[in-house]
């Protein structure tokens, strides 16, 4: 009996195991500056994957000291949404420049249910932007689900 239970414990172990998985999301993004709301700036963004695939992105920011600045955002996919907070830290000026910076992942949906993780972006804004007026930046975020 108890090898038994033994067995099960395992079996359940073992198919709880699979269920979880890692999944690492690299894409493009390119960002809009929407307007300002209670101090914080708005922005959008579309992300292309190297498969073609498209979603877009809904974020705040939140601009602290030399460059700092830390926000919160929901990736939209075809599969699901995840929601994160970033920091990251700026060189230039305020015409152009670069962005570097780290996200939690807080949640998801869909395929992302339950979602944590990590990720790390790093890209060009403004004058220093390849396209006028957005601002683009490869993007890196490592899922994790139950």
């Amino acid at each position: 009996m108890k090898l038994l239970l033994l067995a099960t414990a395992l079996l359940i172990g073992l198919s709880a195991a699979a269920i979880s998985a890692e999944k690492n999301l690299n894409f493009k993004l390119v960002t809009i500056y929407i307007g300002q709301k209670d101090g914080e700036s708005h922005l959008m963004g579309v992300t292309v994957s190297p498969d073609g695939s498209i979603g877009t992105k809904d974020f705040y920011d939140k601009a602290g000291e030399s460059g700092a600045s830390t926000g919160h955002s929901v990736y939209y996919f075809p599969n699901g949404t995840l929601t994160v907070n970033y920091k990251g830290a700026a060189t230039g000026t305020q015409t152009g420049g670069t962005y570097k910076g780290t996200y939690e992942i807080l949640s998801g949906t869909g395929e992302y249910q339950g979602a944590t993780g990590t990720g790390a972006f790093d890209g060009a804004y403004g004058d220093a932007s390849p396209l006028k007026n957005a601002g683009v930046y490869n993007v890196q975020l490592n899922v994790k689900t139950p």
